[in-house]
């Protein structure tokens, strides 16, 4: 099915598992932090990017293919992410307004 080294496939599958592991202990501080808030779509983003790029070593073509598939579904749900995030704090600061004046 694939035509590719059995042996690049296990050494590529054993970095994901650790950049994997490794990329969800920052994500944890990010949002340990504060950090993240709002903006878990482009970490996810990051997370892929990662992944794409040990990919495009096997498989330059493959890689790009999908990352334009990601791209593609992906774009409109980050935005939207974004968007709702800046709305909700928008209505969070609405209400805080309205608070202080209430005062």
């Amino acid at each position: 099915m694939f035509d590719y080294p059995p042996q690049l496939v296990i050494l590529a599958a054993a970095f994901l598992l650790t950049f994997g592991a490794l990329y969800n202990v920052a994500v944890g501080w990010l949002e340990g932090n504060g950090y993240a808030e709002g903006y878990v779509s482009l970490l996810v983003i990051g997370g892929v990017s990662g992944t794409l790029l040990v990919i495009a070593i096997i498989d330059w073509q493959a890689a790009l293919l999908v990352f334009l598939a990601f791209c593609c579904s992906g774009f409109p749900m980050v935005l939207g992410s974004i968007w709702r995030h800046v709305r909700s704090r928008e209505r969070g600061q609405d209400a805080q307004r309205r608070e202080v004046l209430r005062d």
